[in-house]
């Protein structure tokens, strides 16, 4: 699969996926848009898809460090590199998966265990 066809089927669910977290008010609304979010779930889903067990995703100007585990069981962490602090979110199942021939459900999970981890990191 090109790396152009991942980045074009995610992308096209971007939008519903925008509508999803805010829906669901996820906690990191409070400090990032919910592009930035939706951005960044896009580009580790990607490299999900090509595919990788583990990705490694910084969002530069906020000092955070994402790292998702993407095997049964796994895990999402979420690093502050400003206070040292790592939040995690463990799942029994996929942090990204496949349902029904699309990947807006593993898509949401995601968002949703980055959101637990990233809540995690702060309180």
């Amino acid at each position: 699969m090109s790396t152009t066809f991942v980045s074009l089927n995610l992308e096209a669910m971007k939008e519903d996926l925008v509508e999803y977290m805010t829906d669901e008010n996820l906690d990191m609304l409070n400090e990032f848009t919910e592009e930035e979010v939706a951005d960044c779930v896009l580009a580790i889903a990607s490299h999900l898809l090509l595919p990788a067990k583990v990705v490694e995703h910084e969002i530069k100007e906020y000092g955070y460090i994402i790292k998702v585990n993407n095997e049964y069981k796994g895990w999402v962490s979420v690093s502050d590199r400003n206070t040292g602090t790592t939040g995690v979110s463990n799942t029994l199942y996929y942090p990204f998966y496949e349902e029904d021939e699309s990947y807006f459900a593993g898509l949401c999970s995601l968002a949703s265990m980055i959101n637990e981890a990233w809540y995690h990191c702060n309180n």
